[in-house]
């Protein structure tokens, strides 16, 4: 898988507190289940600790999970017992299950961010396509520009060079043009705000996504973050504004 997110226990732990508190699934299932009424089963590749797993299973939907990650999957796991929820959940990567075909067609396949199998693949969009027996959402991001981790201030303070700019959704929806899917977008915004108990965890938060394993950058990150995390209840809040892309296409009947 290209430009892979490599999860571990943190990564996986924080993305969850993030979560809790987001409009992300609101915000995506708001342009999902209006098309899904006639959808009774969903198979979501890299699904991570289930953003749209759980809320799909709790509007009623069978739900497959395809994810590689132990830590997400962990916690998918634990949440939908929790619930009592009945989602499926495969621990491994997309490409293992591909080439293994252990999973069957499902009315609608979903994925959302994971840029490894939206951008530059086609063979996953072909695979996406030919899996779904009525519909595909696909859910990227759809802004170039936006600064998630403040990463266009930080690289120049800690590494003295400029962030590389990442594409977007139109990366996604050319190469389904060029594959001669006709594709709808829905724009959907909303906060996905990052929490920390106090400054320490949130310059271990920074080191570990930046790659820092020394602490010779911690007073400058403890300085930067002074200036931009706010006080909310207790805790010091990294605020983020999200735009992203919903993609989606219904199946043609067969002739």
């Amino acid at each position: 898988m290209k430009n892979k997110m490599v999860w571990n226990r943190l990564k996986a732990r924080w993305y969850k507190r993030g979560l809790i508190g987001s409009g992300a699934p609101e915000a995506i299932l708001s342009v999902i289940l209006p098309r899904a009424t006639d959808i009774e089963s969903f198979l979501d590749i890299g699904g991570g600790c289930g953003t749209l797993a759980l809320p799909l299973a709790i509007a009623g939907k069978a739900v497959t999970v395809v994810e590689p990650a132990a830590q997400m999957a962990e916690i998918l796991k634990e949440d939908s017992a929790r619930e009592g929820l009945n989602i499926e959940c495969i621990n491994k990567t997309w490409e293992t299950v591909a080439e293994s075909k252990e999973v069957a067609s499902h009315d609608a396949i979903v994925c959302a961010n994971v840029p490894g199998l939206l951008k530059d693949n086609e063979a996953f969009l072909r695979a996406a396509n030919a899996l779904a027996k009525k519909a595909v959402f696909l859910i990227t991001s759809a802004d170039p520009q936006a600064d998630k981790f403040f990463y266009k201030e930080l690289y120049p303070l800690i590494y003295g060079r400029e962030f590389t700019k990442r594409s977007d959704y139109l990366q996604t929806y050319q190469m389904l043009h060029s594959i001669g899917i006709f594709a709808n977008i829905e724009i959907i915004e909303y906060r996905f705000d990052q929490p920390f108990d106090d400054m320490e965890e949130a310059i271990e938060f920074w080191k570990e996504y930046m790659g820092i394993v020394t602490e010779e950058h911690d007073e400058k990150l403890r300085a930067f973050l002074k200036g931009r995390l706010k006080e909310r209840e207790g805790d010091l809040i990294a605020e983020f504004y999200k735009k992203s892309a919903v993609i989606w296409w219904n199946k043609q009947p067969s002739a």
